[in-house]
């Protein structure tokens, strides 16, 4: 059975791009924003326990350190620890997962509650478990609002890499895509975007699978990628790779101050040319289009 540490930092709304940016560098599958007050923010994310924790946790301490050196004035941190099984995981989730409106088309929900639906809105059922992706998060926000924009014409295909839970792919194939594949390196979270899958009935439609990119053997009309940096410079190619012609891309997880890099990165390979990006508390998603 896995163990986790759950790591939870209250820090100054000042500091928040760049320990989210140091957190996931540092190898958080994902982070949790949790409310807070008028100057300060609360993140929450895990780390395996594997011996390298203790590392991590030295290295947070030193440079939210650093960062108090820059900004003295600013409130001091706090960083809380906790142990965590990973049968507990599901109950610490649930506590706090709640219906959301992620988008006015879109409501997102945990299969045991019901949500009051407007007209037109659509539900979508998620149980996200040890998978990241419970669609509440600015850069799953941004990456459905992107796909509404690129879906509107209906029979198009799509690709959703780093898939978590399998929201992006349910909300494709929601959006009436032909075909969706979904796929993760993760087996948790592809066998829990499986299950999601089959509670939203979009089986026939959405494909998930485990496995990198370079697996696959055909391309796509829209790519859409929810990642860390590392990730979005490392698989520049391989995504570029697998779309069609006048097809598009979608980034996310892109911290602002980080978007200019990965602007100028994609870029300079020529064939593609950036058509949107959008902003959405500190976070940033590019839309391109492939010439």
């Amino acid at each position: 059975m896995k163990h986790w540490l759950v790591v939870e930092l209250l820090i100054p709304k000042e500091f928040g791009e760049a320990v989210s940016n140091f957190l996931i560098e540092q190898g958080a599958p994902g982070l949790e924003e949790l409310d807070a007050d008028l100057k300060r923010e609360r993140l929450r994310t895990y780390f395996p326990r594997n011996g390298k924790e203790k590392r991590v946790l030295h290295s947070l301490h030193r440079y939210i350190k650093s960062l108090r050196k820059i900004t003295p004035e600013t409130p001091h941190a706090q960083i809380k620890t906790a142990p965590l099984i990973e049968q507990d995981w599901g109950e610490n989730w649930k506590r706090f997962f709640k219906p959301v409106a992620v988008t006015p088309k879109f409501i997102v929900k945990p299969t045991w509650l019901k949500a009051q639906l407007k007209r037109g809105q659509i539900p979508v059922n998620i149980d996200p478990g040890m998978a990241f992706g419970t669609g509440t998060h600015p850069t799953t926000i941004l990456s459905i609002q992107a796909l509404e924009e690129r879906l509107k014409r209906k029979g198009l295909s799509v690709l959703d890499v780093g898939t978590g839970s399998g929201i992006l792919s349910i909300i494709a194939a929601k959006l009436r895509a032909k075909e969706v594949w979904g796929i993760d390196i993760d087996g948790v979270a592809v066998e829990i975007a499986r299950e999601n899958v089959k509670k939203n009935r979009v089986s026939e439609i959405v494909k998930i699978g485990k496995g990198s990119i370079g697996h696959l053997r055909k391309k796509f009309d829209v790519i859409v990628a929810n990642m860390d940096l590392k990730s979005l410079r490392r698989m520049r190619w391989p995504l570029l790779k697998h779309i069609k012609t006048q097809g598009f891309l979608i980034l996310s997880g892109i911290l602002e101050e980080e978007k200019d890099r990965i602007r100028q990165w994609y870029l300079k390979t020529g064939i593609l040319r950036l058509i949107k990006m959008v902003q959405r508390e500190g976070w940033s998603c590019m839309t391109f289009k492939k010439r």
